[in-house]
């Protein structure tokens, strides 16, 4: 063989460049597959929010409808909302802590004149970075003859 000549049947390997862009390649295709997951697994958390702040407040209205709002509200403590929903004013307020998070239920009833007065109960639930957010928010109402 000739000085600087190579042997065709020995070169059987890949150069370092199809190496790089291999792993480069592959490398997209496994962040593109874990942001995916990471993806789902928070819209997983944020359905189970949402389907046990609609459990809570329906609970809640029920609780109302059968009891009557000052029996059903009866031991509920009246204080400011929390600085990430706005604050002021005095709403009665219960926590519930479940499984899936922390819940605020904050009732309102509009003003004893009306026949039949809407009542509505909003539920809040604290969300990944901490406290509660004026976002995260399901709320329900009814109207309930005396």
């Amino acid at each position: 063989a000739a000085i600087g000549s190579r042997d065709v049947g020995a070169g059987r390997g890949f150069t370092l460049i199809e190496v790089v862009v291999v792993m480069a390649v592959l490398s997209f295709g496994i962040l593109g597959v874990l942001q995916a997951t990471l993806l789902a697994a928070r819209l997983e958390q944020r359905g189970q929010a949402i389907t046990t702040g609609t459990f809570l407040a329906q609970e809640s209205l029920e609780r109302i409808g059968a009891l009557g709002w000052d029996r059903a509200t009866a031991g509920l403590s009246a204080a400011a909302l929390p600085a990430g929903l706005g604050g002021g004013g005095a709403w009665l307020q219960q926590e519930v802590v479940r499984p899936e998070g922390r819940f605020l239920l904050v009732y309102e009833r509009e003003p004893p004149p009306e026949a039949t007065p809407r009542c509505t109960v909003r539920c809040y639930w604290d969300g990944a970075r901490g406290g509660y957010d004026s976002k995260r928010v399901v709320s329900l109402s009814v109207r309930r003859r005396r």
